[in-house]
């Protein structure tokens, strides 16, 4: 009787445990139903205001949406403020900053006017003055980041068209397209492929190699397109220069020379499989001590935004994950990024030029590498990023920073409406993502 009453005081604590260990699962569950709930409330909101800028009475740009919504995942208790501090990448910071710092220099040495000067007396008529544009911003994108080029060869650009009498939004629309189609080929022609370079471990080299020919190619449909659809102010007669600014230009040699050497230096080490955060601030740092000008003036140059701007979606990003929602998301669309080399290269495409123009190529970047860890051919998936959030960009106005730079520099100006800007960007987005699909799926 005792052996009874002991079994079933035994049952009982047995099914009270029981009880409370299902109370714990559950509470378990709902916990991380809410934070997954609360995560994903953020993320779209953050996206929302990062993609779209015109929101009537609401005043926030994109590096103080990013922080709104990384502040939100650490208020709303997504994250500690510990995991927020950890989901920062300071090794793309770092790298960013680097390389921004490197850029400045060789903005104050005056090697973008040097730049202008030669593009326009080199230039016999409207149609090489495109074609030189074209060329020139293209490669110095592919070295010195679009963003930068752009922000930078805007005034150009305007001051150009004005002084030989030319119609400046063809010029403007082709310095914006082919600066994102320029930045295509290196890990440090945009954010979004430092990014990329550094989560990937791609060597630089090869990098290169396989996507040079998108930029090339694509540099020449640039032109055609713009040719064509702007034949009329483009024609082939001669320009007139309407009086010499030549005067104005004021280059600093020995800064010029420190400038190139350290780009020169970056190029090499890069090449070599140096760790290019490392590369990066050591030669931004050489710069500064050998600056033969006052390290202010170029660190005003610095967009420090756009590192606050990092920053930002890192932790919210970080938040998204620690949920689980990527891991949901990832299930249900990895079979569209595994499923052999073709579809995976078109998927993946198409996907990103979507999520490109809703939100911008670096969020868009920063949302799609959470799926590439597992994936058999990550190398493919993570080129095809590089490839066609790039080229994304070029298909409207508000699809890439790069484009937004320019047009809202040159707003005091010239106005390019959505439309006038579709007229090219449809058709150079369609055709220059066809042949970076084609490179990469069958010669890459």
């Amino acid at each position: 009787m005792a052996a009874n009453k002991l079994n079933s005081r035994h049952y009982y604590l047995s099914k009270d445990k029981g009880f409370a260990y299902s109370i714990n699962t559950i509470s378990k569950i709902s916990f991380k139903i809410f934070l997954m709930n609360i995560a994903l409330i953020i993320f779209i909101l953050t996206y929302i205001i990062i993609g779209i800028q015109n929101i009537p009475k609401l005043h926030i740009n994109r590096p103080a949406g990013a922080l709104l919504g990384a502040v939100a995942m650490v208020l709303f208790g997504v994250l500690s403020i510990k995991e927020a501090y950890a989901a920062i990448d300071l090794d793309t910071i770092l790298f960013i900053l680097g390389m921004m710092i490197i850029v400045a220099y060789t903005e104050v040495s005056g090697f973008f006017q040097i730049a202008e000067d030669f593009i326009l007396k080199s230039a016999k008529s409207a149609s090489s003055l495109l074609l030189f544009l074209i060329i020139s911003s293209g490669l110095l994108s592919s070295l010195f980041m679009n963003d930068t080029i752009c922000l930078i060869l805007t005034p150009i650009v305007l001051r150009l068209t004005r002084r030989v009498s030319l119609n400046p939004i063809p010029y403007l629309i082709a310095l914006a397209t082919s600066s994102n189609i320029g930045s295509v080929m290196t890990i440090i022609g945009n954010p979004q492929n430092m990014l990329i370079g550094l989560y990937s471990k791609i060597p630089f080299l090869e990098f290169l190699m396989i996507l040079a020919p998108v930029t090339i190619i694509g540099l020449i449909l640039n032109f055609l397109v713009i040719r064509f659809i702007y034949r009329k102010e483009i024609a082939s007669k001669p320009i007139v220069i309407i009086g010499n600014d030549s005067s104005r230009i004021i280059v600093q040699k020995e800064l010029l020379f420190v400038s190139f050497f350290a780009l020169a230096l970056l190029l090499v080490f890069l090449s070599l499989g140096f760790n290019p955060p490392s590369v990066a601030i050591t030669l931004a740092c050489l710069l500064i001590l050998a600056g033969a000008t006052k390290p202010r003036k170029a660190l005003e140059e610095v967009d420090w935004t756009l590192l606050l701007f990092f920053s930002g979606l890192f932790i919210v990003m970080k938040g998204v994950e620690k949920s689980g929602i990527i891991n949901s998301i990832f299930t249900y669309v990895q079979h569209y990024l595994s499923d052999g080399r073709l579809k995976q290269v078109v998927n993946l495409s198409l996907g990103s030029t979507v999520v490109s123009n809703i939100v911008s190529n670096v969020p868009a970047v920063i949302l799609f590498s959470h799926f590439f860890t597992n994936l058999a051919n990550s190398k493919l998936a993570w080129l095809t990023l590089a490839m066609s959030s790039t080229l994304a960009g070029n298909l409207t106005i508000i699809g890439s920073v790069a484009n937004i730079i320019v047009f809202e520099s040159a707003r005091d100006e010239v106005k390019v409406s959505f439309f006038e800007y579709l007229k090219v960007g449809l058709p150079l987005t369609f055709l220059s993502l066809l042949l970076g699909v084609f490179v990469l799926a069958f010669l890459g």
